[in-house]
């Protein structure tokens, strides 16, 4: 019984955290002009590398793994334009389901240990405008913390 109120508990919690997303979406064509794709960087297998047109090997730098995965690091602040999939500060493969996991999940990572991380590079995180999801996150006996990227 426990373990069913558990797996309820990490779905709403998933659901939570795509509203939280979705309630920031104009702020981040009108506000921030989508600042995570042009400053940031992703986090990438060999699958996500493909769907970033006109990538170089150049622009991505291979990181090692304990699995025989290939994970990259593409710095988006590296390119003039940011991401390669951004025209007019919207992606153009936002509705691909096979897009980047890190796109998909940004500015806030649910971890499986009740945890939810929130990146403090995105201006929506530091203009509070997540602020009342976070309070639901607290509420559902998640712990909130904060990266300490400093871009």
């Amino acid at each position: 019984m426990i373990k069913n109120k558990t797996l309820i508990n990490e779905f709403d919690a998933e659901q939570l955290a795509i509203h939280a997303r979705a309630s920031i979406s104009n702020y981040c064509f009108t506000e921030c002009k989508a600042y995570c794709c042009r400053k940031g960087y992703l986090l990438l297998n060999s699958e996500e590398v493909s769907l970033m047109q006109g990538t170089s090997k150049d622009d991505l730098k291979m990181i090692p793994t304990d699995s025989n995965e290939n994970k990259y690091v593409f710095d988006l602040g590296l390119r003039v334009d940011g991401c390669p999939n951004l025209e007019k500060y919207k992606c153009i493969i936002h509705k691909n389901p096979k897009r980047p996991k890190a796109c998909k999940e940004f500015p806030l990572f649910i971890w499986k240990n009740k945890t939810v991380m929130v990146t403090n590079v995105c201006p929506a995180v530091k203009d509070n405008k997540l602020y009342p999801y976070l309070v639901k996150f607290k509420k559902m006996g998640y712990n909130i913390i904060y990266s300490s990227e400093n871009k």
